[in-house]
């Protein structure tokens, strides 16, 4: 079983609290929005005993995240980026193969609410693209969308679809006007 973990740092040196935590937990992807830390600094503090347990997994494109992962990161190649969204496709050997969808959207106070749904279109799409380029849509979404769980982006079928129940998530998807739409489980709508 792979362990996530996203936390976003707010700006702050929290470089020793990661490390603890990753370490008490046995995290094995890690993931930051708003990071002031260097990824040497941060591999530094993950790696403190010497040992080479973390490594960084560089982005092509995203500037907002940094993800780093308790194996070597070609395990977890970037498949589509933009500024503010990395989505990786995590192959680990012996493992069922995952893409992990990573954002953080600008705050309520830097986005209109018709740009918070129009940025969760956009990422619905740009899932869908990741989807259909690896041939499966195993995706596991994660990050600060700096939104409540029942807003419009979150929530319509253009946009994230997301629901708040794992049985209707299991259903797949559901037609609207003669086209399908996948769900995503949302457990943070409880």
């Amino acid at each position: 079983m792979t362990t996530f973990l996203f936390w976003n740092l707010n700006r702050k040196p929290l470089q020793s609290l990661i490390a603890d935590l990753a370490h008490q937990h046995q995290v094995d992807v890690l993931m930051f929005a708003e990071c002031i830390i260097p990824p040497d600094v941060m591999l530094l503090s993950l790696n403190r005993d010497g040992g080479a347990l973390y490594d960084y997994a560089p982005s092509v494109g995203c500037e907002k995240i940094y993800v780093f992962t308790r194996f070597p990161h070609q395990f977890i190649p970037p498949t589509v980026e933009n500024e503010r969204t990395t989505i990786r496709h995590l192959k680990l050997p012996g493992l069922e193969d995952i893409l992990l969808a990573v954002v953080h959207f600008p705050d309520k106070g830097s986005w209109k609410e018709s740009s918070q749904v129009s940025g969760c279109y956009k990422l619905a799409n740009l899932i869908d693209e990741a989807e259909k380029a690896i041939g499966h849509c195993k995706t596991v979404l994660v990050g600060d969308l700096n939104m409540n769980p029942f807003e419009a982006g979150v929530v319509d079928a253009n946009g994230l679809h997301g629901v708040m129940s794992r049985q209707i998530a299991q259903s797949k998807t559901r037609v609207i006007q003669k086209q399908d739409y996948q769900f995503f489980y949302n457990p943070t709508w409880k």
